[in-house]
């Protein structure tokens, strides 16, 4: 698709927005490599527009990656301070919290691609999510799009894993099993669900655009 007809379709999406067409437009930059400044500046003012519209509660990257850290950081702390099993296990459940974006995050900074507000997102709506900052995206490679999509996954299934290991050096060799366990459970379930409607999903895709 030539670059003028792309910009006919960016300039009618202001008055008349349509979430297919701007797929489309998005799809025909990542095919064409089209790294227009003022194009891709139309196109995250649009999708910007459309996210304030749409999220209520919002954080800028800097205090969400703040939050982020610091519940990670009490997490590890309290499951050496607390000899439970229990405390093993929910230090695996909100790791997976909190890696998953920091994850996106850190693996975005260092692939070029910045990052606009932490919001809630989610089935339930209440899972840390990163929005992406459409110009830095679209200029990213498709190999460098896809990796910071699947280290979501990969700081994910850390989690359990690193509760694990935990779980080993206190001794608790029965919840450090069932840890692994979970581990293995996980990756099934990325398996099943990511491919379709998550983060490897995306990765395959932005991996094709390479």
């Amino acid at each position: 698709m030539q670059n003028e007809e792309l910009r006919e379709k960016v300039n009618s999406l202001k008055t008349n927005y349509s979430g297919k067409v701007f797929r489309e437009v998005i799809e025909s930059i990542k095919i064409d490599k089209i790294s227009d400044d003022v194009m891709l500046k139309d196109i995250e003012e649009l999708s910007r527009k459309r996210f304030s519209d749409k999220v209520r509660f919002k954080l800028n990257v800097f205090a969400g990656n703040l939050l982020e850290a610091a519940a990670t950081i009490a997490v590890i702390v309290l499951v050496f301070l607390i000899n439970s099993d229990w405390m093993l296990y929910i230090s695996a459940l909100a790791l997976m919290t909190t890696l998953h974006p920091l994850s996106h995050y850190l693996t975005g900074t260092v692939s070029g691609i910045r990052f606009t507000h932490y919001y809630l997102n989610g089935p339930a709506k209440v899972e840390p999510t990163l929005r992406i900052d459409h110009i830095s995206y679209l200029k990213a490679s498709g190999n460098r799009r896809a990796l910071m999509h699947l280290s979501g996954v990969l700081g994910t299934l850390a989690a359990p894993l690193i509760a694990a290991l935990v779980a080993v050096y206190k001794g608790a060799n029965s919840a450090a099993f069932n840890l692994f366990i979970l581990f293995l459970l996980l990756i099934i379930f990325e398996l099943l669900t990511s491919t379709k409607i998550g983060d490897l999903m995306k990765a395959k895709r932005e991996y094709g655009y390479r």
